[in-house]
């Protein structure tokens, strides 16, 4: 698969003021408009206890970045935490391109996808961390409507072996980001979703893209589980309609609103263990990462 690879740490471009573009490659580029979060998310996240505690955790140290504020509750500090915890540079979900009908379109959809990072980030003084987010975008018309079972194939593929090329000497074998667990698709419904977002600096829940679990397998009970189902094979249990030819409730993935898949995606999905309690069967849209 001849597939184009990406990796974009792009935040001195976007730490620009008004409006710049950017291209360091063909069709990726960035618009920055005025600075606009309507509101601050707070996340509690548990520090595991075989890693040490950053000072900078406890609840009576206040944010380097906003003094008016604990640093717990600031989530650039937050964010910040968890790349050392991991011990990584580099920070982002994989982003697939799955829709080729329109470059230009492709074009206004970055736009507005990285206005909310900056601005996400801007809103907890965090814009520093955007100098080590990288997004890797693959773009291949191979994916051009490509099922999640393909593109999660591929993702696989390239996790395997994409650590030790990105991150430095020491990073985590046992990582608390999902860098490598998760990742982005932008199929034609997903674009048309965010270009259709009235105004592209409001964070408006409607537009969205997918968020995949990169290792998801489908459920398979053995014979005690199925009879505590009270039923005997796994074609007895309650379908739901087909996504993909899938009828279970879990499908391994989930339509998240597109402002906040990036930066608050990122922070709450972690490794992998808070899929379930985040997860929302299509094709409702989580909007509350």
């Amino acid at each position: 698969m001849n597939t184009t690879r990406i990796l974009l740490p792009i935040g001195n471009r976007l730490k620009l003021p008004a409006v710049c573009s950017l291209r360091l490659v063909n069709r990726f580029p960035t618009k920055i408009g005025l600075p606009f979060y309507p509101f601050k998310r707070q996340y509690l996240h548990q520090v595991p206890a075989a890693m040490n505690t950053p000072d900078n955790y406890r609840r009576d140290v206040l944010s380097k970045r906003d003094p008016t504020m604990e640093s717990f509750l600031n989530n650039a500090d937050n964010l910040e935490r968890l790349i050392q915890m991991d011990g990584f540079k580099t920070w982002g979900f994989v982003i697939y391109r799955c829709t080729y009908q329109s470059d230009s379109d492709w074009e206004t959809f970055m736009t507005r996808f990285l206005y909310h990072v900056r601005h996400s980030l801007d809103f907890y003084s965090g814009l520093d961390l955007l100098d080590s987010f990288a997004p890797t975008v693959f773009e291949d018309r191979s994916f051009d409507g490509a099922t999640t079972a393909l593109v999660r194939k591929h993702f696989q593929e390239w996790a395997a072996t994409a650590p030790p090329v990105e991150q430095p000497v020491g990073y985590s074998d046992y990582p608390e980001a999902g860098r490598y667990k998760f990742f982005l698709m932008v199929d034609q419904e997903a674009l048309e979703s965010v270009l259709g977002v009235p105004d592209p600096e409001e964070c408006d829940s409607d537009g969205f893209v997918r968020l995949v679990n990169g290792f998801w397998e489908p459920e398979v009970l053995d014979a005690g589980e199925l009879a505590e189902r009270g039923v005997s094979s796994q074609s007895e249990l309650e379908q739901e309609e087909p996504l993909e030819g899938l009828t279970m409730l879990d499908v391994g993935w989930m339509k998240v609103c597109y402002s906040d898949a990036q930066t608050w995606g990122y922070l709450s999905m972690l490794d992998g263990f808070r899929w379930l309690r985040y997860y929302q069967r299509p094709p409702l849209i989580q909007k509350y990462l």
